[in-house]
């Protein structure tokens, strides 16, 4: 008997939290809950944006003059002039980068042609006006431009 009334007495391990050390829990729960919506933002985010690069590059691969300008296209190196960019909202990384430059075929005339791209964040230094990009220009149709560089593409949406 004694033994069963020693086992209800109350003892510093069965004691209800109070004070200091409820309010530790509830801040312990409450970061846990912050971080893991973090963590699922971001993720999500993630997902949004490849998704959205995808359709992208499907759009690219459907348009038939995207195709017929890796086909028939010459490597040249054209000199930036001017640019201005936008920073694209869930783009992955990406700003649209309306380009000013100057092209010269061979045995033609230079010439002065607008193009837009999407170039990738970390890369936007690479087309400051005076530097030379590698690209390929399709004879045919001077104003189909595309970047022979693998951090950029070409913008196939109207501006």
């Amino acid at each position: 008997m004694r033994l069963l009334f020693n086992s209800l007495r109350p003892s510093k391990y069965n004691q209800p939290i109070h004070g200091e050390e409820m309010n530790t829990v509830y801040i312990v729960i409450i970061l846990g809950v912050i971080i893991i919506a973090i963590i699922l933002i971001i993720v999500a985010t993630k997902r949004f944006n490849r998704n959205l690069m995808r359709r992208v590059q499907e759009m690219q691969e459907q348009e038939p003059d995207f195709a017929a300008g890796f086909r028939n296209s010459i490597e040249i190196e054209a000199n930036v002039i001017s640019k201005s960019e936008t920073i694209v909202p869930n783009a992955g990384g990406y700003a649209k980068v309306d380009l000013q430059v100057m092209i010269q075929l061979p045995d033609n005339a230079p010439s002065q042609v607008t193009t837009c791209w999407l170039v990738e964040v970390g890369s936007l230094d690479l087309v400051l006006p005076g530097r030379k990009v590698p690209v390929k220009v399709d004879p045919r149709k001077k104003l189909n431009i595309i970047p022979n560089v693998p951090w950029a593409k070409p913008w196939i949406f109207r501006k």
